[in-house]
């Protein structure tokens, strides 16, 4: 027993029950894109052995704090936090069993004192003479689990047991061969009326079926100036028609008489009075059933076994998720049995009234700012009536139960909240995130732990002997040639890239802003042939016909640019037209768009992206993208282009259709003095008509100066360059000592904190001109975790000087990827749930965690490459590098496991903030989770025998990165979820992706190699 205690609570046991359940929670997001929520609650989240191995965690834990006397006053810190894990898992615990949730659907004007379970129930209601007795279960059943429902009730001296026999999500009728059951026909038809094509139905025996104009009768006796079937021993026919039987080939026809049986047989045709039958099918013994199907919006099917003494009978129950069931009855024995599946309606100590609904949508979109319910809340036991308005992030709390802004009726004449009943569960568990902050926080600073017992290990100093080749190239631009379209004046088209002007989202930009993301769409180019966004803009609105046949459409497939009959990297519009005007593309277009992503062909993509720039092209061409003009009678305050002059009356209309049309005839005459007047007479209109919507001056020149310098694209080959440069220098001192890096890395210092500085600037530059924290998404994201990163190589500078050069690589690396074509590089609005101070700290800390995490992945393969360059010579130097990167690789893990904890802590106080709900298992915050356990069994590797050694703890850092790459790429883009960009289909993974993992595969290979090597010399 002495034993099994021991390896219960050994940190052996604790790093197994950590990778089962890294490993469980991760396969249940496969689960969850591939079978459905319900199935990964059944198979994982909601399953006994999950809560088991929940319970031998804690139990491990609380042992482990015991063992390693985590209690005592010099290791409080860490006991602190540690302990915070018992204390959130505890109050997981009473969330889990205690906790309640559900929706409450109320009308403007009425009210509503009861809510909708989110949970589904089966219900079993038994009476007889005015007595009833009933029993509730609540089920979470998948296609992939059993549950087991055996209840016995018992009343007026008799009892019922009812047993669950079989259940059929979303379920459909199938017919199947089967003795027992009944004849059935199945046809295929074509009636005479108008309805289009071939019709497939089926006629059961004992019915009657209305085909166009004419009855169809199957069944034992006949039914007048019908056409009749029977079955006895063959298939008969009987109709007031006379009948043309035809073979399938239709090379062989026979006439039957009206009034008479004939023997009919399938796979023949049978024409009378204007309709044509086919017998597809005869099925002389058939019964319908249930089966499975793909329509999520079906009901699901639950087959019971109903018994009362020697009587027994089958019932079929239908249920919905999120809706309340219908009781299907039955009498026996005397008794009246019924069973409801679905959700409940549970009841509240209080009243809600909806007074009033509030839906407001970003200025001239469709797409909701925010809404808001004006509500009542009326309490008669607590004498309270008192109004509240509910909208997303702002919650009402009443008797501990909390209601959410969650959605609204399609005629917004009614809303959706989201109820949530778990006060005693989330304050345990809000009270161990407390903890856990406080103990991650004190144990950076605190004496006595592990991170500052490798702060304060001496920095072994590297002699400095090299020299310095710095060599640092600007970027060259190459443009399309050839074309005749008329110059725009740089004066004339910054002008007009000052003007206000709506995107299709919303959003109120410069003109330049959408010029220059309209010319990067199109040509992959900021500039073509020399001109920069504006005046290639203004350019194709003024003059279409000349740049029409201007070659800037990039087109990188040779093949296609064959096709089209253009020539070199870039197509004209004209070049996608044929003789008569029509689309070339049209055809390929559709076929490309049939196949799945991950079937596409590299020529199927080309296509879509081809198709997409020409269509941005267009709209350029006919002035769909100039929404410059207010319309003050709008209530959204909706901006039009010229052609929506129909919008318009009186004068406005003649000005907006005048204007552009004047402009455009200016440009053309070169009267610039003219063309400035219609470009201030638009400014005019704006300022007169849409000033409030409008961003300031400020705001509107700082966006046109971010765009024309456009920072991050500039700064990527610097941090590249000298992070190469440097980790280069530093490896060959390491090799030849006689080499210096002194004055090579002040020089790089320097040169870093300027563009560092600039980055700053840049990412502060674009909170002020979106309005919001820069990470709401992709782009955004990433040019942060470029700053997280350069950040974390200055912070561990004086540590080691590898740490600069190795986040300085990884910021270069995040601003490339930053630009790749997949991710999305413009200004967007945001939609109302990332409207949350909760959200801002926890995207920036989390994020900010990647950085730090990347920087001690990067620092494990320096580590790898040194031990596969360690040679008998070398051995002390590089013995002594790597152990001095494996500490400061140990204290960035430190920092970037407890910021990814806290800012995970502080993604699930946003969500509970924001829709009710602080971990709902969804596969962003699941892989957040992943990584945290990840890295916590890294960080916990010096503990377990066997896997205590310096190369284990760096292959484990460089491997234990892909768990980051997954939670912030792959749940993005290729699964299923509230935190998905992913739509439909996931996007192929791109083939870097296998050359990086090649790689990192042949470097631990060799790595090991060595490693094991070097180990039996010693």
């Amino acid at each position: 027993m002495k034993k099994f205690l021991n390896f219960l609570f050994s940190m052996q046991m604790m790093g197994t029950l950590i990778a089962l359940f890294a490993l469980s929670i991760a396969a249940a997001t496969f689960i969850e894109n591939d079978f459905g929520t319900q199935a990964a609650k059944a198979i994982v989240y909601n399953a006994t052995w999950f809560e088991v191995l929940l319970l031998l965690i804690t139990v491990n834990l609380a042992a482990n704090i015991y063992r390693y006397k985590l209690y005592k006053k010099d290791k409080w810190s860490m006991g602190l936090f540690h302990a915070a894990f018992i204390i959130i898992l505890v109050g997981s615990g009473i969330t889990r069993y205690i906790g309640y949730e559900g929706s409450m659907h109320i009308r403007e004007g009425k009210a509503s004192n009861q809510i909708t379970s989110i949970d589904s129930y089966v219900d079993i209601l038994v009476e007889k003479d005015g007595q009833q007795v009933s029993k509730s279960k609540k089920l979470n059943i998948t296609a992939f689990n059993s549950v087991n429902v055996n209840e016995k009730l018992n009343l007026d001296d008799k009892s019922v047991h009812v047993k669950l026999k079989h259940y059929i999500p979303h379920a459909t009728t199938s017919l199947t061969e089967e003795a027992g059951g009944t004849p059935v026909i199945n046809f295929v038809a074509t009636p005479n009326t108008p309805m289009q094509g071939m019709q497939n139905f089926y006629l059961d025996y004992d019915s009657n079926k209305m085909l166009g104009e004419n009855l169809l009768s199957f069944g034992p006796t006949e039914t007048k100036q019908a056409t009749n079937f029977s079955y006895t021993d063959s298939l008969r026919i009987k109709s007031p028609y006379p009948i043309k039987e035809l073979s399938m080939m239709g090379n062989e026809s026979s006439e039957m008489e009206s009034g008479k049986w004939h023997t009919i047989s399938p796979r023949k045709l049978y024409e009378f009075n204007g309709i044509r039958l086919i017998i597809k099918n005869f099925y002389p013994s058939a019964k319908y059933k249930y089966v499975n199907s793909q329509d999520t919006k079906a009901a699901s099917i639950l087959v019971f076994d109903i018994k009362s003494d020697q009587e027994e009978k089958e019932v079929i129950v239908k249920g919905f998720k999120d809706f309340v069931g219908e009781a299907e009855s039955i009498n026996l024995n005397g008794l009246k049995v019924s069973l409801t599946y679905g959700s409940k309606l549970l009841p509240l100590p209080f009243i809600i009234k909806l007074n009033d609904f509030q839906l407001e949508r970003y200025p001239g979109s469709k797409s909701p700012s925010s809404f808001a319910s004006e509500v009542t809340l009326i309490d008669t036991l607590s004498s309270i009536k008192k109004d509240y308005r509910i909208y997303m992030n702002n919650i009402l709390k009443h008797q501990g139960f909390r209601f959410y802004q969650s959605s609204y009726d399609s005629d917004e004449g009614g809303t959706i909240l989201s109820v949530n009943h778990d006060q005693w569960g989330m304050m345990v568990t809000y009270f161990g995130y407390f903890l856990m902050i406080v103990g991650m926080v004190w144990s950076l600073i605190a004496s006595g732990t592990r991170f500052k017992y490798l702060s304060q290990q001496k920095t072994k100093s590297l002699k400095t002997i090299l020299v310095l080749i710095l060599a640092l190239g600007g970027s060259v631009s190459s443009y399309a040639q050839s074309g005749k379209a008329i110059e725009v004046p740089i004066e004339q088209a910054t002008s007009f890239g000052q003007l206000v002007i709506q995107d299709n989202s919303g959003r109120f930009e410069p003109v330049n802003t959408l010029a220059s993301e309209v010319i990067r769409k199109i040509s992959k180019k900021s500039r073509i042939n020399g001109l920069n966004a504006d005046q290639v803009f203004l350019g194709m609105v003024i003059d279409p016909q000349n740049w029409e046949e201007m070659p800037f459409i990039k087109v990188s497939n040779s093949d296609l640019i064959r096709e089209i009959g253009a020539s070199g990297k870039y197509a004209s519009f004209a070049n996608f037209l044929d003789e008569r005007g029509q689309y070339k593309l049209a055809k390929k277009v559709q076929d490309a768009y049939s196949r799945k992503p991950s079937e596409r062909s590299a020529y199927d993509k080309e296509i879509i992206s081809v198709d997409e720039r020409v269509n941005v092209s267009y709209m350029v061409f006919t002035g769909e993208f100039l929404k410059l003009f207010p319309d003050p009678k709008d209530k959204n305050v909706a901006w039009y282009h010229p052609k929506s002059v129909i919008k318009f009356e009186g004068e406005d209309s003649l000005f907006i259709k005048k204007s552009i049309l004047m402009l455009s005839q200016a440009m053309k005459a070169r009267d610039y003095d003219s063309a400035d007047m219609y470009i201030n007479g638009i400014k005019k209109y704006q300022n007169t008509y849409g000033k409030e919507v409008m961003p300031s001056e400020t705001k509107l020149k700082t966006e046109v100066l971010y765009n024309k310098i456009n920072i991050f694209k500039k700064l990527f080959p610097y941090y590249l360059i000298i992070g190469f440069i440097l980790i280069f220098a530093l490896v060959a001192q390491i090799i030849s000592p006689k080499m210096s890096v002194k004055w090579l890395f002040r020089i790089a210092f320097l040169i870093l904190s300027v563009a560092f500085l600039m980055h700053t600037i840049g990412l502060g530059a674009r909170w002020y001109i979106s309005g919001h924290a820069p990470w709401s998404n992709g782009f955004e994201s990433m040019t942060y975790v470029a700053w997280a990163c350069l950040l974390a190589g200055f912070l561990f500078t004086r540590k080691s000087k590898f740490a600069l050069p190795a986040t300085s690589i990884l910021a270069g690396l995040s601003l490339f990827v930053a630009h790749l074509s997949w991710m999305n590089p413009e200004v967007t609005n945001l939609v109302p749930v990332l409207k949350s101070y909760w959200l801002t700290i926890h995207v920036a800390i989390i994020t900010g965690s990647y950085g730090f995490l990347a920087l001690a992945a990067l620092l494990g393969m320096i580590n790898l490459s040194l031990m596969i360059l360690r040679t008998t010579k070398n051995a002390l130097r590089i013995d002594s590098t790597i152990t001095e990167l494996s500490r400061i690789s140990e204290m960035t893990m430190i920092i970037g496991l407890y910021s990814l904890t806290i800012g995970t802590i502080l993604g699930g106080v946003w969500a509970n903030e924001s829709w009710g709900r602080y971990w709902g298992w969804d596969p962003k915050e699941t892989w957040a989770l992943v990584s945290v356990l990840v890295y916590s069994f890294v960080l916990h590797m010096r503990y377990i025998p066997g896997l205590k050694s310096t190369f284990n703890f760096n292959l484990a850092s460089v491997w234990a990165y892909s768990s980051i790459i997954m939670t912030y790429f792959g749940v993005n883009y290729y699964l299923a979820g509230l935190h998905s960009y992913a739509k439909g289909d996931p996007i192929p993974i791109p083939s870097w992706v296998y050359y990086t993992v090649g790689i990192l595969i042949v470097l631990s290979t060799f790595a090991y190699y060595k490693y094991q090597k070097n180990k039996q010399k010693a």
